[in-house]
């Protein structure tokens, strides 16, 4: 095969792992094996499902699926986690220039074959976490666990005082903190 028959080989190939979205992932051996067995594992976070899609910065719209929710992934590639929830399939859509992490990353802060243990929270915060709500005097542990993590390309680290998320694509929220609990939510 010559030199312009091997690029165009080449080029074919590229094109159509790009047009069939097989990108590779490096998953861990540990998350391969939960994959490969249908483990049975639990949402860390509270996240929203619209029309079978959940996107990573969690718009706060659609169905809500509950933190300690149990799931199965189904499938992974380098920008979605597919999973089985309620007889449903999901797939958990990651905008790695908005989450600012892998799909790998994504999948072990979002599953977990623990369930979350929510005795370490408070009745107004267990209470606002059965509904995926952010309410004053919440500590930021209890809002990451009832709305997921913030987009860390507007909020960059979980220690600010100010994190925003997405009500949707064109609406955010900002919860503000006061020694590391909510103290004022602006729309």
């Amino acid at each position: 095969m010559n030199i312009l028959n091997k690029a165009k080989v080449v080029g074919l190939v590229c094109i159509s792992l790009v047009i069939s979205g097989c990108a590779t992932v490096q998953l861990t051996t540990q998350q391969q094996v939960l994959i490969d067995d249908s483990t049975a594992l639990y949402t860390q976070v509270g996240m929203w499902t619209e029309k079978g899609n959940v996107i990573a910065t969690n718009y706060n719209r659609g169905e809500h699926i509950p933190v300690n929710s149990p799931v199965v992934i189904t499938d992974i590639d380098a920008s979605t986690i597919t999973f089985s929830y309620a007889g449903n399939t999901i797939k958990l859509k990651n905008i790695e220039k908005f989450t600012k992490v892998d799909v790998s990353a994504l999948m072990t802060r979002t599953f977990s074959a623990e369930a979350v243990n929510l005795t370490q929270f408070n009745a107004l915060e267990k209470k606002a976490i059965k509904k995926g709500d952010v309410v004053i005097g919440m500590s930021k542990d209890a809002v990451i666990t009832s709305r997921g993590f913030p987009p860390a390309h507007q909020t960059s680290r979980l220690e600010l005082d100010s994190w925003r998320f997405w009500n949707n694509r064109f609406g955010t929220i900002i919860y503000q903190f006061e020694q590391d609990k909510v103290a004022k939510i602006v729309d």
